[in-house]
């Protein structure tokens, strides 16, 4: 027998003829010789940073910078079933945040951190958990979107096409309201002799007051001006 010693935050594996037989936490202990292989495994937090390509709700191309923070809670799943679970953890990250935040648009991206973050810790429990990563204490902070210049003056442009669409919209329908108004009052004429009666007086009254009057030919389709007196 002889003895070994682990170091926190490491903790260490006792191999056996190759399998696992127990994990070892910060101390001395007593193994085997020859038969007994011990790997050291570190237990502390590590903390890492990608960042994140997504397709916003909308079709807004973005990226997010993600940190997130876990460590080893359970050694031998770690060390057994994975090769590195760090790389199995950045790329799960990159991918459960990208899923999480395409269902959002752009503008919610900044409000919208936390809910993500939240999503994207628990899913990762789950993985981990379902298919034996050995990590834990998983800690996700999303940053906000950023663009690149490019990105940044084409929204700008459809932002600036969108407002013109709606002026121009706004102004067809002034037009149609204008043009349903003449409608009515030429409908009005048409129906009644007081009507048309006032409009005489008020075609008289413009005259005398040295405006100026276009009077329409119905039959002959000309026009001319009377001036005032």
């Amino acid at each position: 027998m002889f003895f070994t010693v682990i170091s926190a935050p490491n903790v260490g594996i006792e191999f056996i003829g190759g399998k696992p037989r127990r994990v070892l936490k910060p101390g001395f202990h007593i193994v085997l010789p020859i038969l007994s292989r011990v790997r050291k495994v570190s237990t502390r937090l590590r903390t890492e940073e990608v960042e994140v390509d997504v397709i916003t709700h909308g079709g807004t191309p973005t990226t997010i910078k993600v940190g997130f923070t876990a460590r080893i809670t359970n050694p031998i799943d770690a060390v057994v079933n994975m090769e590195n679970p760090f790389d199995t953890l950045r790329m799960s990250v990159i991918s459960v945040v990208s899923g999480a935040a395409n269902s959002y648009t752009i503008d919610q991206l900044a409000q919208r951190k936390n809910e993500i973050s939240e999503a994207a810790e628990k899913e990762l429990e789950g993985l981990s958990e379902r298919n034996g990563w050995g990590l834990g204490g998983f800690q996700i902070a999303v940053g906000d979107p950023s663009m690149s210049d490019e990105i940044k003056k084409m929204l700008m442009r459809e932002e600036a096409v969108r407002r013109e669409n709606a002026a121009n919209l706004e102004r067809a329908h002034n037009q149609l309201e204008i043009a349903r108004r003449l409608n009515d009052v030429a409908a009005a004429l048409e129906s009644s002799e007081y009507a048309r009666e006032l409009l005489r007086l008020q075609i008289i009254s413009d005259m005398s007051s040295g405006g100026k009057v276009v009077v329409v030919d119905s039959k002959s389709h000309g026009a001319h001006a009377l001036a005032g007196v």
